[in-house]
């Protein structure tokens, strides 16, 4: 399934935060979408799964246009794991997994013992079977993080996108949480996208890497095609040292300094 952003613009008010961004995820990959605070990547992300419309630009889901697809649909299709939750009453575990599967089940009936079957799945494979009847609100940040994981997989998507999902998390739970990313992400015909502030996590989990630098597009391929340490110093302003690490074979990005200012033009 094929996930794809053609010269796609967005404004809040007076001001355009996405400024033509092209971007296509492939079948297969794990893209990073990176970038400074305020360069426009949740917003991006928003327009990716129908949230937003964008202002000018078209979001096409194998071909179609994402805005002539049903909330449904496209639910079928793309999960979202969001950095947090708006809900404001407590349910279960459970319940709240469950409540991934309002794409899959009848309209009318509730649910089916296939339905049931598959928040199950879920719970087994985030490791919350022994959390399946615990309040949400009685989670640590990284039990919830996998709780908001497990109810995206619910709706059975082939398309999985993460909003900075290893916000406040500690090591371990980052690393839990990179690793299924990557891991879904390979699954046949599957594909995820996730948005990161950490670098060191970007090069070595993710397959492509785009750097989003004031709504635009500025650098889109590998980890080393993309940070660079010139990029480094443009796009967040940081001296950074680009080095490969001896324990995974991947580069990864060491903050220095802040870079000087350039300096005036003329």
């Amino acid at each position: 399934m094929k996930l794809q952003a053609q010269n796609i613009h967005y404004r809040y008010a007076q001001s355009e935060v996405l400024r033509g961004v092209s971007i296509e995820l492939a079948e297969g990959e794990l893209y990073g979408l990176v970038g400074p605070n305020g360069s426009g990547k949740s917003t991006l992300l928003r327009c990716l799964y129908g949230e937003f419309r964008p202002s000018a630009g078209e979001v096409f889901l194998d071909e179609r246009a994402l805005h002539l697809s049903g909330r449904r649909a496209i639910a079928r299709a793309i999960g979202v794991v969001p950095q947090r939750s708006s809900l404001t009453f407590p349910v279960s575990v459970r319940q709240f997994v469950s409540m991934g599967r309002f794409a899959r089940e009848p309209i009318f009936g509730g649910p089916t013992r296939m339905d049931e079957a598959a928040v199950q799945a879920c719970l087994s494979e985030l490791g919350l079977e022994f959390l399946a009847d615990r309040p949400i609100d009685e989670l640590s940040g990284g039990e919830f993080r996998r709780v908001l994981i497990a109810q995206a997989l619910a709706q059975e998507p082939k398309v999985l996108l993460f909003d900075e999902p290893v916000q406040q998390l500690d090591l371990r739970h980052q690393l839990e949480v990179m690793e299924f990313a990557r891991d879904f992400a390979h699954r046949p015909e599957s594909s995820a996208m996730i948005v990161l502030h950490d670098l060191g996590l970007a090069s070595r989990y993710c397959d492509r890497i785009g750097v989003l630098h004031r709504g635009e597009l500025v650098a889109e391929g590998s980890p080393e095609a993309t940070l660079t340490a010139a990029r480094l110093r443009h796009v967040w302003g940081v001296e950074a040292s680009i080095e490969r690490s001896p324990a995974t074979g991947k580069i990864q990005v060491i903050p220095l300094s802040n870079a000087a200012p350039s300096p005036p033009a003329g």
